[in-house]
């Protein structure tokens, strides 16, 4: 999505960052569909005697809004201003030359000055695996395109016509459109008309595994397993290649929420990927083959285990789009005997518990999902959830997701460490 980055690291990771833009820059542009203006003609299309072309010294790479930004597009033929970016809102630069001192945002007719923008320290790829609904919607001549988190990304002054990825709803009163190939946010306020349209079919998903995963090792290097939850780097790889073979869509937890309130659809082979913990050898072994792939995950991370202030690592694999989310802040810990596996959240203080939920989604920076600890879930706990703000919530119950399910009591799918790929296929299936 189009946010800041709400933690700053270490000056190793500005050096990395910078290195990696270099040699990712051209990797991590997106293709921006779904958004069509009905006044806006396309730039390229439209030569005027006032358009000259210029040189697009940010072609090919993300950058970053260095204040309020105009917003340019054409009308008449004529460049004319026609809304305004939000100051530090990322966009993706499209390969081609720059008109009149502006450059056009990827895949759409909007410019901005190239003097109000500056190349950014993010590569992260965004991906939409949604399918759109057969309905259009018409915005008013004037609207705002939010974040998930409700934040204000873009003022437009001009109509557009989207097609809608995410659904309205009683706690949430907006349309999801695809911009930037990310989903952003329209008002039911800010809509004209609706409209139903005819798309391609295709078949959907009525339930979906959530993969989980703990512990990684690698045989070359003379490790040998634990117990079942440790999973061969080798033995990774193989089921990380079958799921790209044949056609499987990761999932991020935010298209599994909207897939659990019926807000958006999937494609009929969808899963998600989950690793509990936040172990090193998530990166040490697993994450470079789930980069290698380009498989979405959500690492599940104890946050009072780990540094005050989130390791480089996780930062470095969040940008390259793995997800963090919470495992609690300091529940993952005995303390109520003979209830489950005794997990300190079965039976502590509903006002302790909800605090330490929200401080683990802090930490995390904007979590909204939880793993249980030890998977122990009871009436405490769920209130707990429910208080916190959570929105899904997994145990390490045996069984796929499917919408009828409380949200806040999921089960998963716990991949054994050496029981081969048969079982794998089995359960994914």
């Amino acid at each position: 999505m189009m946010t800041t980055l709400s933690m700053l690291t270490s000056k190793k990771r500005i050096k990395y960052c910078k290195i990696l833009g270099v040699i990712l820059g051209f990797c991590c542009l997106i293709s921006l569909t779904g958004c069509k203006s009905k006044t806006d003609d396309e730039p390229n299309q439209t030569k005027t005697d006032d358009t000259q072309t210029v040189e697009n010294k940010y072609r090919n790479i993300k950058v970053k809004t260095t204040n309020p930004t105009p917003l340019y597009v054409y009308v008449d033929g004529k460049l004319v201003e026609g809304g305004t970016v939000e100051e530090g809102i990322y966009l993706d630069i499209a390969d081609s030359d720059a008109i009149q001192d502006k450059i056009l945002i990827n895949g759409t007719s909007w410019l901005v000055k190239q003097s109000d923008v500056q190349p950014a320290d993010r590569w992260f790829k965004n991906q939409t695996h949604l399918l759109p609904y057969g309905l259009e919607i018409t915005t008013k001549d004037s609207y705002t395109l939010t974040n998930d988190d409700g934040k204000n990304q873009l003022n437009r002054l001009g109509s557009d016509v989207y097609t809608v990825y995410v659904k309205p709803s009683e706690d949430d009163s907006r349309y999801g459109v695809l911009i930037q190939n990310g989903i952003y946010y329209i008002s039911k306020d800010d809509v004209q008309s609706e409209k139903e349209i005819a798309i391609e079919t295709q078949e959907l998903a009525t339930t979906l595994p959530v993969m989980m995963y703990h512990f990684f090792y690698s045989e070359a290097n003379g490790e040998t397993r634990g117990d079942v939850n440790f999973v061969e780097v080798n033995e990774f790889d193989e089921q990380c290649k079958y799921l790209v073979d044949n056609g499987y869509t990761s999932l991020t937890m935010r298209e599994v929420q909207y897939f659990m309130e019926e807000r958006g659809q999937i494609p009929v082979k969808s899963y998600a990927l989950t690793i509990d913990d936040g172990d090193p050898s998530v990166h040490k072994y697993a994450y470079p083959i789930l980069k290698e792939y380009g498989i979405n995950a959500t690492l599940f991370l104890i946050g009072g285990w780990l540094d005050p202030i989130l390791p480089y690592d996780f930062v470095e694999m969040r940008e390259d789009g793995l997800e963090l989310q919470s495992h609690s802040f300091l529940m993952h810990q005995g303390g109520c005997s003979g209830m489950g596996h005794g997990g300190r959240l079965l039976c502590v203080s509903h006002d302790e518990g909800v605090q330490d939920t929200i401080q683990s989604y802090e930490y995390v920076d904007a979590g909204f999902v939880y793993c249980y600890p030890f998977g122990d879930v009871n009436d405490n706990a769920i209130q707990i959830m429910k208080d916190a703000g959570t929105k899904l919530a997994f145990t390490t119950e045996f069984g796929k997701i499917n919408p009828s399910m409380d949200q806040l009591k999921l089960p998963r799918i716990r991949v054994t460490g050496g029981a081969g790929m048969a079982q794998y296929i089995n359960h994914l299936n």
